[in-house]
């Protein structure tokens, strides 16, 4: 069964824009702890407030619609709303199993040609011992301790979204590139 058109455009993360209207205090995500405990909560409101203040701050940084951005954060909050927050400006969220080996990681980033990091510490270190290989990487986001980077996660989410609005994206624009370890045969 096809799914439904999307009315009001082509972005990905109008869902959860829609989503927080209709349920705004209903929990949109529940993190834990590797003993099953609750260490952070997000209604759908909050996530929604957070992806538009990061998405500001990315656009901020020179985001722009098409830009593409690696993605390489530990899963939780940093991770889910970073990437409804590339989603929301727009830029096309690369995403890669990091289960490949270095090799084949570089190999497949360096095919992407990424305009920018949005990582942890150690990925940034690698870019910059690789940054032969990335030329193009100018928007880099560091999530956790220092790097060379442009900014921190920590700047994206104190800015200040008022007057925010999140630029056109038609239903045909691509929204992510994502590699795979190619567990079920040849990497993807």
């Amino acid at each position: 069964m096809p799914s439904a058109p999307n009315p009001s455009g082509g972005n990905v993360a109008e869902r959860l824009t829609r989503t927080a209207g209709l349920a705004p205090d209903q929990l949109a995500l529940i993190v834990c702890d590797r003993h099953g405990r609750s260490t952070a909560q997000l209604t759908f409101r909050q996530l929604d407030e957070l992806v538009d203040r990061l998405a500001a701050g990315l656009i901020q940084l020179g985001v722009a619609p098409g830009d593409r951005l690696v993605l390489m954060v530990r899963p939780g909050t940093e991770f889910l709303a970073l990437t409804f927050a590339l989603f929301r400006a727009g830029a096309v969220v690369v995403l890669i199993d990091p289960g490949m080996g270095l090799r084949r990681v570089v190999a497949c980033l360096e095919q992407v040609a990424p305009d920018g990091f949005v990582a942890l510490p150690t990925v940034h270190w690698a870019r910059c011992l690789y940054r032969r290989r990335f030329p193009h990487a100018r928007l880099n986001v560091r999530v956790g301790g220092w790097a060379p980077a442009t900014c921190g996660y920590r700047q994206l989410e104190t800015t200040d979204s008022s007057g925010f609005h999140p630029p056109a994206i038609g239903s045909d624009d691509p929204a992510a590139i994502i590699f795979t370890s190619g567990s079920t045969g040849p990497a993807k």
